[in-house]
């Protein structure tokens, strides 16, 4: 990826992207802008890194918007891919901004989700990456499903962990999906404490193990599963 590939825009620099050949977007031939607000080494290098993992990075948003609306609709518009000037551990900042939606991730990570200008807010993204995780394991962040060792039944889990502390975990079953929004915390180590909406609380022993994909086993079930992969 080359300066010359992009245009100077009023907001940073663009590029049209190819979207994964899956994504579910109102664009025709599924493309979209690829934005940047500065044009240095790094951030080129953060562009192309963008471009390159669209495929995981929309497969990860798919989770989280599925979760947020109850249900995935037929399209989306995918408005703007926003490469943020941060990183963390290598791994750039990317808002997408859609019609009514707009996500932060870190790789596959969510790390927020809100309204279409959240995209493009680099205080979030700044504020993540700088984030200690006081209280928080960072083994434990990211989207965890159950589908990798349900081995055919007819039930799964997933269960998604944010840096911010928030979160939301589901139940899928042949009669439908619930989605349950929630709060987390590690008030010791090895033990995750989850906190609904309503003020529900809930402690889990657990162990995250890494072979031979990064798995993480509970003594009491979450959403009726006691051991889940990471997806996420």
């Amino acid at each position: 990826m080359k300066r010359g590939d992009f245009h100077r825009h009023a907001r940073g620099w663009t590029r049209w992207v190819p979207l994964p050949t899956n994504t579910w977007t109102t664009l025709s031939p599924g493309r979209a802008p690829l934005r940047s607000p500065l044009l240095g080494d790094a951030d080129l290098a953060r562009a192309a890194w963008t471009a390159g993992h669209l495929p995981e990075l929309f497969a990860a948003l798919r989770h989280a918007v599925c979760a947020h609306l109850g249900s995935f609709p037929e399209r989306l518009d995918v408005r703007t891919v926003h490469v943020h000037p941060v990183a963390r551990d290598g791994i750039p900042y990317v808002g997408v901004e859609l019609r009514d939606l707009g996500v932060i991730l870190h790789g596959r990570r969510v790390v927020d989700l809100g309204g279409p200008e959240l995209a493009t807010r680099l205080s979030t993204a700044e504020q993540d990456a700088a984030d200690r995780r006081t209280g928080l394991d960072e083994a434990l962040l990211g989207h965890w499903s159950s589908i990798p060792m349900d081995y055919g039944v007819m039930e799964s889990s997933e269960l998604e962990l944010r840096a911010n502390g928030q979160g939301w975990s589901k139940l899928a079953t042949v009669l439908g999906e619930h989605v349950t929004r929630l709060t987390w915390r590690c008030p010791e180590p090895g033990t995750l404490e989850l906190r609904t909406a309503d003020g529900e609380a809930s402690r889990h022993a657990y162990v995250v193990t890494g072979d031979p994909v990064p798995t993480v086993a509970f003594d009491e079930p979450v959403e009726f599963c006691h051991q889940f992969g990471r997806s996420g």
